[in-house]
């Protein structure tokens, strides 16, 4: 079972010293990152278009002792983008740390999808990263490095049926990153990808149960993820502890893809 998070900000963290923008960071996966993020001692700008809800994970930041602030952002903005990354800078002096966390999706397949479903997928998913990493590593070079992390889906990696979009934006994900990787390993930033399995988060609680567990008998361990466990693969991927790891995808999927 996945380690438990205390709760408590620590001076002598993973993270110490660091400055993390999480987009897609006011529930959920990115929430769980955020706060897991804070407790290893990063400052951390939560980012996300829900203002009351990301407002709240600050609150819960700082309830734990931890440090961040909330940026309203519409991912698919470059200009929010932009913005985001200037925030990190006038908060907290530096960027070190970029996920790119965003999912949507429309369950249909190309014949009825419409070309505004298509853009509004695509640009959320897939746009939003481009807009987000260009900014964070123009940053990231006058620092002299730093670490992304793109969250794809096991979708990035296998065909669903009616998610013709999720998945050509998933797997989009994973070829910007790689392609990232290539270009800018000399200037010491690292890019990596976490290819989660579904997740107990608040988007998964509004699906009827009757449609919920047949999904959870496709995996090995028949249970879906506590956000928290995969936070922590996040968490090693962007610590000092993964120096030797960039251009990677890392799965964390109760060997879904595996079967």
């Amino acid at each position: 079972m996945m380690k438990q998070h205390n709760g408590t900000a620590n001076d002598a963290g993973r993270l110490n010293n660091k400055v993390a923008l999480v987009t897609g960071a006011a529930m959920g996966f990115g929430q769980a990152m955020s706060e897991l993020f804070a407790s290893e001692g990063a400052k951390v700008v939560v980012a996300d278009i829900n203002q009351e809800a990301g407002e709240e994970t600050v609150t819960r930041i700082s309830d734990q002792g931890g440090e961040s602030v909330f940026f309203p952002m519409d991912v698919r903005k470059e200009s929010d983008a932009e913005g985001a990354v200037k925030v990190c800078t006038e908060e907290f002096g530096q960027l070190d740390i970029l996920v790119n966390n965003v999912g949507v999706q429309v369950n249909k397949d190309v014949v009825d999808t419409t070309e505004d479903e298509w853009d509004f997928v695509v640009d959320t998913n897939l746009k939003s990263m481009f807009f987000c990493s260009k900014y964070a590593i123009k940053q990231m070079r006058t620092q002299g490095g730093g670490n992304i992390v793109c969250v794809s889906s096991l979708s990035g990696l296998v065909g669903n049926a009616l998610q013709a979009s999720y998945n050509a934006s998933k797997h989009g994900v994973i070829g910007l990153a790689r392609c990232m990787a290539i270009d800018h390993a000399a200037d010491n930033i690292r890019v990596n990808v976490i290819c989660p399995g579904s997740m107990d988060t608040p988007i998964a609680l509004t699906i009827p149960k009757e449609k919920l567990e047949p999904y959870k008998k496709l995996n090995l361990m028949k249970r879906f993820a506590d956000p928290m466990e995969v936070a922590y693969a996040v968490l090693f991927l962007v610590s000092d502890e993964a120096s030797y790891v960039t251009g990677s995808v890392m799965v964390a999927d109760a060997g879904y893809t595996t079967v």
